[in-house]
């Protein structure tokens, strides 16, 4: 048991980003200059801050002798992805080329340059925009493909720069390889997490190229088919090839205004820039239009090696695995230490403690919120120091393992007969026996309804089961056992600890039955070395409490690891009533929100469309919401007509409309948005959008916005406090038109 806990522990150092450089090669220490001086304070697109940076990035790409550009066009939100709220907008894309000798393609190494308006965004993403300033200036200037540095405007406010630039760009045409680079933390390993269809050699290139790949097909798989959306999902619709990278430990700190450089890890920035710059270098001597297969693909990392075969192996690996299992039992069984009804009803029964560490998991984040209410706030759902709380779950999740175990090992399995006197066999290998088919039986369904991710499972069951099958023919069964789980220590093992990069909300849920897997097949080595087995889970219930009470002594909310909180601001311009708005009772768990959670309730319905549940009356600011003007309103056909001109303040970087009614369709400065209700524009010209609306024939009721950042505006208004910040700084001022029929 000591000498897996060790390999994991030097499995899990392998993963550890690198040491950061000050020089030769790829330089984090230099990269992280460009945060330090240029990219420290919010940048939402349309405010003054992301204007000023965008020049200043365009002059640092020209000083490094490309040809840059500033592409100016209307982004709009990916249409099959549905919100109350459409956000389109005039966006600014800086891309900077560097020609090749003979290009058969294009590689272009995207980041986005805005940011969120809570922070300054240092690693989501000015860590992506250091990386390509970095590697612009290391690469040769003689290369046979073109490589495009791309920094996307707007990919905050919903992937708009992406979408304008694929949609309009020359540069987006024919065979192009992107690699995009993102964070979702400030900390951690810098995972190619998703990839594009097609992607077969790429990522053989990207195993034989990179320093230091990270990189699973399973979390590809996943994450194909979750809404997690970065500038990658637009790039991957439009046809191109290509990985998206980034970083996700250090939640806590993820789109606040700690997302700052002093808390940029330079070792993941240090990985992030080796890894492209070394696929960057390759791409850019390679055939791109060679790179594209239909050949499914399985890779993953065991240690320093890059693990890849062709995906028609994958159910043939998990058959495998499921067979020597089915061995097992048949060898088990001819030594009379299981019966087929034993290890069956144990095999069913195996989704018990997996189903319970799931719960336990999915509970863990609640119950931590109970014991502390600020955690309810955390954007996240992760903590600042959430090593305790992690090994918390990871204990109790052994601890749920253990007494299942423990309650089949003392059933009454095979009661004493004339034929067979002495006493009861226990329930200890038929449990263990059942658990390892559950595992690899596991691996087959990954293998058939999630391809790339099997490997997770099988190769784990498969060394387990050989292990197994070898002690029995051995006097040296703890060797024989050990050696067999060394495939679940570095693939089950690492993975369940990796996931809680992802937090304890969404990582804690994934987590606690990956481990809970793990440790089913590490049961017939434990029924070997563990003495007084009906003590352990007891203990291990003692562990995970002492471990959550000093997680909560450990993790206080001051100046350096302050409370997060989300406060807006509405005003209803034509009946001068404003509000407060609160993404929910939860949240006024943080004491600066109790001055304005503790007010005269308001609808929060009337006032704000997302985010808000929880609102109470504020006072009138001084704001002005745009003009509505109606230009014209014909009805025929079945169909109203309305042309409409939405004239901004000029005061806010955001400019909307929602309406009432069944729309059929909706455009905006010429681009179609489909049957949406609603929209905001960022960046809105001074002079006006024109807006065209077609409705089913009746009145309908149209509410025109603008946005902004600043709550300084609003009368009373009380900054936070040192311990606090405020991750939702928004005001809006709406004014409300009802039209009748035409």
């Amino acid at each position: 048991m000591i000498a897996l806990g060790a390999l994991l522990v030097v499995a899990l150092a392998d993963v550890t980003p690198p040491a950061p450089r000050a020089d030769g090669g790829f330089s984090a220490e230099r990269a992280v200059h460009h945060v330090e001086d240029l990219l420290k304070a919010p940048r939402p697109s349309g405010t003054a801050e992301h204007n000023r940076v965008g020049k200043e990035l365009e002059r640092r790409f020209r000083g490094l002798g490309l040809k840059t550009r500033m592409q100016d066009g209307i982004g709009v939100f990916p249409a099959d992805i549905e919100v109350p709220t459409v956000p389109l907008g005039a966006m600014r894309n800086i891309v900077a080329v560097l020609p090749g000798t003979a290009p058969t393609g294009r590689v272009v190494l995207a980041a986005h340059y805005d940011s969120v308006p809570a922070g300054p965004g240092a690693s989501d993403d000015g860590a992506g925009v250091a990386t390509l300033l970095e590697i612009a200036r290391l690469l040769p200037r003689t290369l046979k493909n073109d490589v495009v540095f791309l920094l996307t405007d707007g990919e905050e406010q919903g992937l708009l720069g992406a979408e304008a630039f694929v949609r309009s760009d020359p540069m987006a045409k024919g065979d192009v390889v992107v690699l995009n680079h993102e964070a979702r933390g400030v900390r951690g390993p810098a995972v190619a997490f998703r990839t594009s269809a097609g992607s077969a050699p790429l990522m053989r290139l990207y195993g034989e190229a990179v320093p230091h790949p990270t990189a699973d097909s399973g979390t590809a798989s996943i994450m194909s088919v979750l809404p997690n959306d970065t500038d990658f999902t637009v790039f991957s619709e439009a046809g191109w090839l290509g990985l998206d990278t980034a970083f996700t430990a250090g939640g806590a700190y993820y789109h606040s205004p700690l997302d700052d450089a002093a808390h940029l890890s330079r070792a993941s920035l240090q990985q992030m820039g080796d890894n492209s710059f070394a696929l960057t270098t390759a791409l850019a001597q390679t055939d791109l239009a060679a790179l594209r297969s239909e050949e499914s693909r399985v890779y993953f990392n065991v240690m320093s090696l890059f693990v890849h075969y062709p995906g028609l192996l994958e159910p043939l690996i998990a058959l495998v695995a499921l067979g020597a299992a089915g061995l097992l039992v048949v060898a088990l069984r001819r030594r009379g230490l299981v019966t087929l009804p034993q290890t069956f009803a144990r095999f069913g029964l195996a989704t018990v403690p997996v189903a319970a560490a799931g719960a336990a998991g999915l509970a863990f984040w609640p119950l931590l919120g109970a014991l502390r209410p600020e955690y309810t706030a955390m954007f996240t759902g992760d903590p600042y120091w959430p090593w305790l709380y992690q090994a918390a779950l990871l204990v109790f999740t052994s601890a749920i393992v253990l007494l299942w175990h423990g309650v089949l090992r003392r059933a009454r399995t095979q009661p004493p007969t004339a034929d067979a006197p002495g006493p009861s066999v226990r329930g200890g290998e038929p449990a263990a026996a059942g658990a390892l088919l559950f595992v690899a039986l596991l691996g087959v369904v990954f293998a058939l309804l999630a391809p790339g991710s099997s490997h997770i499972l099988s190769f784990p069951a498969l060394g387990a089961a050989a292990g197994w099958m070898v002690s029995l023919r051995t006097r040296w069964r703890v060797l024989a056992l050990t050696a067999g789980l060394v495939p679940a220590v570095v693939l089950l093992g690492v993975s369940a600890i990796g996931m809680f990069d992802l937090g304890l909300k969404i990582g804690g849920i994934a987590a606690a039955p990956c481990l809970a897997l793990f440790l089913l097949l590490v049961l017939p080595l434990a029924d070997v070395v563990l003495a007084r087995r009906f003590l352990i889970p007891s203990v291990a219930v003692a562990v995970s409490v002492a471990l959550v009470a000093a997680g909560l002594v450990a993790d206080p909310f001051d100046r350096s690891h302050p409370r997060q909180a989300r406060l807006a601001y509405a005003l209803d311009a034509d009946h001068r009533a404003a509000a407060w708005g609160m993404a929910g009772t939860a949240g006024t768990a943080v004491p600066w929100l109790r001055r304005y959670a503790d007010g005269q309730r308001a609808d929060p319905r009337t006032f704000f469309t997302d985010e808000v549940a929880y609102a109470t009356v504020a006072p009138v600011a001084s704001l002005r919401p745009p003009e509505l003007a109606v230009l014209d309103d014909r009805t025929a056909g079945g169909r109203r007509t309305l042309t409409l001109r939405l004239t901004p303040t000029g005061a806010a970087p955001i400019t909307g409309l929602r309406t009432s009614g069944e729309v059929l369709s909706l455009a905006v400065q010429g681009r179609d948005l489909g049957r949406r209700t609603a929209f905001a524009f960022h960046n809105p010209p001074t002079s006006g959008l024109a807006v065209t609306l077609v409705l089913r024939p009746g009145p309908v009721e149209l509410r025109a916005f603008e946005q902004d950042h600043d709550l300084s505006v609003v009368p009373g208004y009380v900054p936070p406090p040192s311990d606090t910040v405020n991750m939702l700084p928004e005001t809006t001022v709406f004014t409300t038109r009802s039209l009748l029929t035409s």
